[in-house]
């Protein structure tokens, strides 16, 4: 996706480094063992780009960058964390040019990952969920600033290749004081309304990614929320509203011989983790590591938590392989497998592990008596 007329502060003067080389540092700090460049040189390279130019590549080589990852068997979550992570570098470079293009900021403020970005787990398809939160004491002026910040790095995020949000859930819709946040934040806890809940979720997931405000309240109250029977029902009616599409003898049921993961599993699994994770009274924002925490803490048996983590990984190989090939014939890149297209063990694996995710939903059924709210 492009922009006709990019903002003012990329100007096509500036040398932007390729996106294989800022993902060394991505690399690194995931813990990935791939030869780059060491994240102390690529740190050294960002801070010296005075402008940007060129984000039209961007996309392009983050394709090239995650098919060789898979290709040279990196784990899977792994390639999705270091895919955020890069977008984390991007995303704080266009503010710190939106900063000197507009001046210093008038307080301090946050600029918040949401939904996929916001767990780190990007792939090729994720669009752009983001918000930013500012001090309380700015005045109107300070509004108009955070507004015209978002005006500048939305568009241009959006001409790097990661798409606006369909559902407006970007900073330039969402650009509010702290205490606004935290006033949502309460109602959807302390009063669960299932339409408010739903549209909510995206923001269950919130990451600082640059900035000086601190938002740890906004995970203190979603951690309260965990020990309030309601808030956690009315996630869970949340969490077996997607049911993976099997038939009564478990096999698997689809359009067109095709299955959408996203809605048709991982969709379910994310709802899951955060569910049984903000039970266990957990801060994870990974999926995985909320899984991993609702084991520990005994919220979720580990057999199930043991059983989500192998199906999201599955499903998340299949997406990222899919993706890469979509890009790679000129396709926009979506979740729906062909399964034709898949190998037999692939298609095994696939409706074992939906079974396991419609298990796991019918035991949340039942623990939380979903079927009783209205």
């Amino acid at each position: 996706m492009t922009s006709d007329s990019p903002p003012s502060f990329l100007q096509e003067t500036g040398k932007f480094p390729p996106p294989a080389e800022l993902a060394a540092q991505a690399m690194a700090e995931a813990d990935l063992h791939v030869q780059a460049a060491g994240p102390l040189h690529v740190v050294a390279a960002v801070r010296r780009i005075d402008e940007l130019a060129a984000l039209d590549g961007y996309q392009r080589e983050m394709v090239t960058l995650v098919g060789r990852l898979l290709a040279d068997g990196v784990d899977v979550l792994q390639v999705t964390q270091a895919v955020a992570r890069l977008n984390d570098i991007l995303t704080t470079r266009l503010l710190r040019l939106a900063e000197t293009e507009l001046g210093q900021p008038p307080c301090a403020y946050a600029w918040l990952a949401l939904g996929s970005h916001g767990r780190g787990e990007q792939v090729l398809s994720s669009d752009q969920d983001s918000a930013v939160a500012f001090d309380d004491r700015a005045q109107a002026t300070g509004a108009e600033y955070f507004q015209q910040l978002a005006g500048l790095v939305v568009p241009a995020l959006a001409r790097a290749g990661l798409p606006l949000c369909d559902g407006g859930y970007m900073a330039t819709t969402w650009c509010r004081p702290i205490s606004e946040f935290s006033g949502l934040f309460h109602g959807w806890v302390e009063k669960p309304q299932p339409d408010a809940l739903v549209k909510a979720e995206v923001f269950m997931d919130v990451r600082p990614v640059h900035g000086d405000l601190s938002v740890d309240m906004l995970d203190r109250i979603l951690v309260g929320g965990g020990s309030r029977g309601q808030f956690l029902v009315q996630m869970a009616r949340e969490a077996v509203r997607f049911a993976p599409k099997l038939g009564i003898f478990g096999r698997l049921r689809t359009k067109d011989s095709t299955i959408d993961v996203k809605r048709g599993g991982i969709a379910a699994i994310v709802l899951l983790a955060r569910l049984y994770g903000l039970a266990a009274g957990a801060t994870a924002r990974t999926t995985v590591a909320r899984l991993e925490a609702a084991a520990a803490a005994g919220t979720l048996s580990r057999v199930g938590a043991g059983n989500l983590v192998e199906v999201y990984r599955d499903l998340t190989a299949l997406r990222l392989r899919h993706q890469v090939d979509q890009v790679g014939a000129g396709v926009t890149p979506d979740n729906l497998i062909r399964l034709d297209e898949v190998t037999e063990e692939e298609r095994r694996r696939l409706c074992d592990g939906l079974r396991a995710v419609r298990d796991v939903q019918g035991v949340t059924a039942m623990r939380f008596a979903t079927h009783t709210v209205t």
